[in-house]
């Protein structure tokens, strides 16, 4: 097993896979989707929706979100050392796809939201918004594993949005 291992990591099972069949082979696994908040260094809020989402342990409450190194609410929630993460609703692909993407850099303007626990905002009609203190950082390729710690709750019944194949899909 060691051996199949090593070999994996040096390269040595065949040529390096083609970028956009990769993004195509991820992009068939469905996912929830979640918005990622937290404040800037000015205490400005700063946000962007993810679909690298999952628990990781119930006992600590432990979760785990990827960012982009370029992303500015990666750069924000390691500085802050805190976040909060935001499971959309199924009604809310709009707000998914205005936090989506590098450009917007008012992304909060006429969105509902409250103040979290630390600070973070939280997105209101989410079906769950979980204050996060930042527990670990791992460094994975073109992004950064967050493994935030749950320190706070707030829940709803609903249905999720799920993403799947470039597209919102309805249950």
């Amino acid at each position: 097993m060691m051996d199949e291992i090593s070999a994996f990591k040096a390269g040595e099972n065949g040529p390096p896979l083609d970028g956009a069949a990769w993004r195509a082979a991820m992009g068939s696994f469905a996912s929830g989707v979640v918005i990622v908040t937290t404040l800037n260094g000015s205490g400005q809020p700063v946000g962007t929706t993810v679909s690298a989402f999952s628990s990781v342990s119930l006992e600590p409450p432990l979760l785990l979100v990827c960012l982009d190194h370029k992303s500015r609410t990666r750069a924000a929630a390691r500085r802050a050392g805190h976040f909060c993460i935001n499971i959309l609703a199924a009604d809310q692909g709009a707000l998914a796809r205005l936090f989506a993407g590098p450009g917007a850099t008012d992304r909060f303007s006429g969105v509902a939201t409250t103040t979290g626990t630390l600070g973070a905002p939280q997105i209101t009609g989410a079906l769950a918004s979980i204050d996060c203190r930042l527990h670990a950082l791992h460094t994975a390729g073109d992004h950064d594993i967050l493994i935030g710690r749950g320190l706070h709750i707030n829940a709803a019944p609903g249905e999720p949005l799920i993403y799947s194949q470039g597209r919102f899909l309805d249950l």
